[in-house]
């Protein structure tokens, strides 16, 4: 910390256990995404049907690999279980971004009232969030390798979620008084 009426410039870093627990999950999410990117493309498939599912989605289903036209897996988001909407997503387990023509051939796939969703393990290029969004042009949703990362934790899908009890000495006034007072 800088001395009084001085500003310093960087950010202040955790320290003790906060800092070492940051430290230990941000290796866990460089391994989680070295594993993603050393699967073959039909267990990143499945993965992501597995995570599909987890996050509320009905029905779903990995395409067949050799007639998939660029969908990699189907199935229908459930919110509330009053609103029921069909999703076509395209998988892409690349280190390289996606770019705009991906966006563009998702879209081109798409079924009879079909969202589409793009998952990599990369990132999207301006030029592809642009075209996602096109405004003459059905949306398609974008999930990058960090988002797609955060919901694995989130779902402990591939990883294993470890709580550690930690003990403060709290003020004698919180202390319970005596049993049948």
């Amino acid at each position: 910390m800088p001395g009084k009426g001085m500003i310093g410039l960087a950010k202040t870093l955790p320290i003790g256990i906060p800092a070492q627990i940051e430290q230990h999950n941000r290796k866990v999410r460089t391994e989680v995404h070295a594993r993603l990117l050393s699967m073959s493309f039909e267990e990143f498939e499945d993965l992501v049907g597995v995570l599909l599912a987890e996050l509320g989605f009905d029905e779903v289903v990995v395409t067949p690999r050799r007639s998939d036209k660029g969908i990699d897996v189907r199935g229908t988001l459930v919110v509330g279980e009053a609103v029921r909407i069909r999703m076509a997503v395209q998988v892409k387990r690349w280190k390289d971004n996606v770019q705009a023509p991906t966006v563009q051939q998702v879209r081109g796939s798409l079924g009879t009232h079909e969202q589409g969703l793009i998952i990599t393990t990369s990132d999207f290029s301006p030029g592809a969030r642009k075209e996602a969004v096109r405004a003459d042009a059905i949306p398609v949703g974008l999930m990058n390798g960090q988002q797609l990362i955060n919901l694995l934790l989130e779902h402990e899908i591939g990883v294993r979620r470890t709580s550690l009890d930690l003990f403060e000495v709290a003020p004698l006034t919180e202390v319970p008084g005596p049993v049948g007072d």
